[in-house]
């Protein structure tokens, strides 16, 4: 690993850190964060294979104490409460999107929007699978109770973090790789 694939995976623990604190609380105990949105660029911005590194990096600074987890939670017990799931997709989630967007260096803002669009789309059903089969197993609730609480609140505020992913990923990444500071 290089000194510049380092500091970028390091500058995606930090956002996926800051993002997580920046939350609007719901009556379910499951806030809206900006976590994922941090998640969804770390794997168009830094690949696959550096995007999920940079979420395991975050799960693990989490889980050794540091408060970096959402309302800034911290320890193994986060990573096993009712929201856990959501945590452990992040590396999963940032992986497939990586590999989706590996190849994509079109000239057309439209077709590239579109892959964008549809690498997160499949990222976040990732994380809320995981998010809602761990809640799920541990809450004793119903499955449909279940997605009342865990997916469909987050449905509207997620579309909105994807329409401002796709467009700060296609212009960050263009300057990013013409700056050479990337290169995944």
């Amino acid at each position: 690993m290089t000194t510049k694939n380092l500091t970028t995976v390091s500058i995606f623990v930090a956002l996926t850190a800051i993002c997580a604190q920046i939350s609007i609380p719901l009556p379910s105990g499951i806030p809206v964060t900006l976590q994922t949105l941090a998640v969804l660029l770390s794997g168009i911005i830094l690949g696959s294979k550096y995007g999920a590194l940079s979420q395991l990096t975050y799960i693990l600074l989490g889980a050794i104490g540091i408060p970096v987890f959402a309302s800034g939670h911290a320890g193994v017990q986060a990573l096993a409460s009712l929201t856990g799931g959501y945590i452990w997709s992040f590396p999963i989630s940032s992986f497939i999107i990586g590999l989706i967007g590996k190849h994509l260096d079109s000239k057309s803002k439209v077709k590239t929007g579109i892959i964008y669009s549809l690498a997160f789309i499949i990222g976040l059903i990732i994380i809320y699978t995981f998010g809602s089969i761990q809640f799920y197993f541990l809450s004793g609730m119903t499955y449909m109770d279940t997605l009342k609480i865990t997916i469909i609140p987050f449905i509207i505020p997620d579309l909105i973090k994807i329409i401002i992913a796709v467009g700060l990923s296609i212009k960050l990444r263009k300057s990013l790789l013409k700056a050479n500071l990337i290169s995944f």
